[in-house]
């Protein structure tokens, strides 16, 4: 990688890193924590939690950048087989862990701290889907378009694959604010917090690799409009 984008992930790593860190009584109560259906409620979105439990059936799902691991969990508890949950941020797969076990899907799904050399070091069709959340549009985008291009040769054809993005803005926007900007790159305090890239620029790499490639809008909790982009999509 390049000096620049080498620097841009390691700081995303730390601050990451720093975002999933769980105090010792968090861990308990989540130790604590009843195997009901309160794991419906884990994504921050009813759009979310339905195009997770369409992977149904699947045998072996990869979890992309998984955080605290909610999308690993609602597959594990919807019926797949097996779910690798990967992150580079080492204390989110603590958390992801805690959660499973609470749970009752630990058995189901593996955890692995990863770097960013992991994905390209996988068999070729591994998986019969994948699940990837806010991960593509807050790295460079030199490193997006070889996640994309990598998660496109390590699942199998016909693979029901799911990437859910940030809202577009407009830079020139974030930088009236005080944001630096680089391009499509929007940093804050230093970090680079978004790749901020249109419906059509990210919908054109997309079918690059993949067919049937589909986009819909939703929101987090809070949010009185639905600009978050939720693109589905086969090998």
């Amino acid at each position: 990688m390049a000096k620049s984008i080498q620097e841009d992930y390691k700081t995303l790593v730390d601050f990451w890193n720093q975002n999933f860190a769980l105090e010792e009584e968090e861990k308990k109560q989540l130790e604590e924590t009843s195997n009901d259906d309160s794991w419906k409620e884990l994504p921050p979105s009813a759009k979310l939690f339905d195009v997770l439990t369409s992977f149904k059936g699947k045998e072996h799902v990869l979890d992309y950048g998984c955080g605290s691991g909610w999308g690993s969990l609602v597959m594990a508890k919807s019926g797949v087989s097996r779910v690798t949950a990967v992150d580079v941020a080492s204390n989110s797969l603590e958390m992801l862990r805690c959660y499973a076990k609470a749970y009752g899907v630990d058995q189901q799904i593996e955890g692995i701290v990863i770097d960013e050399a992991w994905l390209s070091k996988q068999p070729k069709g591994v998986y019969d889907g994948l699940f990837c959340s806010n991960v593509i549009d807050v790295v460079p985008l030199e490193m997006a378009k070889r996640i994309v291009e990598e998660c496109a040769r390590v699942v199998q054809e016909g693979a029901f694959v799911v990437f859910s993005l940030n809202y577009f803005i407009e830079p020139e926007k974030m930088a009236e604010r005080g944001a630096k900007i680089d391009g499509p790159h929007i940093y804050l305090n230093g970090v680079l917090r978004l790749l901020s890239l249109t419906d059509l620029e990210w919908k054109n790499l997309f079918e690059r690799f993949f067919k049937d490639v589909s986009l819909a809008y939703f929101s987090w909790p809070g949010e009185a409009k639905e600009t978050r982009r939720l693109f589905t999509m086969k090998k």
